[in-house]
């Protein structure tokens, strides 16, 4: 055999080494694709889980009314007498006011001000009734809270009162905020 046909049996060695590993590459790039897709995929599927599928809200007819209130100008006081005019038990609910007759939104939380005892609800908020009955304002019931707003320099114009119903939802008990049964009080001194 002569040097020249050696040279190229080498040669022709060498061009499929290289073309089998052109291909190796190629092959690679394939499955680190393809492994980058399985893994997004199994990554979407796992996240859509802590998505909530449905939005939650409180049942139609879950209603509270402001059945009268009081306000001393001099002293700061506010007494509330709520009912529940709805057809569900309500758990409480969270209330805000404004200190100037021009503000349309009422914005000022009065959850630190109630002063009935073992009534706020954490974080805002006011609760009916004590925490081992959840729901505890039954339809037409009533219910009575004072409010000092003596921090409140200019003193109540408008309160906001929003009810909030204690719910189950995946086995846990959740607070629902019930916003479309929000009423708005515009407040006189008496």
């Amino acid at each position: 055999m002569s040097l020249q046909d050696r040279y190229s049996k080498i040669k022709s060695k060498n061009r499929k080494a290289k073309s089998k590993k052109a291909v190796s590459v190629i092959i690679g790039y394939v499955l680190l694709i393809t492994f980058a897709v399985v893994l997004g995929v199994i990554v979407y599927k796992w996240m859509k889980t802590y998505v909530p599928q449905e939005d939650v809200n409180c049942p139609d007819g879950t209603s509270l009314y402001i059945e009268s209130y009081h306000y001393d100008c001099t002293a700061k006081v506010l007494t509330l007498t709520i009912k529940n005019n709805g057809k569900f038990d309500v758990g409480g609910y969270f209330i805000r006011a404004t200190d100037s007759p021009q503000e349309e939104l009422a914005v000022i939380d009065l959850t630190q001000m109630n002063m009935n005892p073992g009534s706020k609800l954490n974080p805002l908020g006011i609760k009916f009734g004590d925490y081992v009955s959840k729901n505890s304002l039954a339809p037409n019931d009533v219910e009575e809270h004072l409010y000092n707003v003596s921090s409140m320099i200019r003193g109540i114009y408008k309160i906001e009162i929003v009810p909030v119903r204690w719910e189950t939802q995946n086995r846990k008990m959740v607070l629902l905020s019930c916003k479309d049964a929000g009423i708005v009080q515009d407040i006189a001194c008496n």
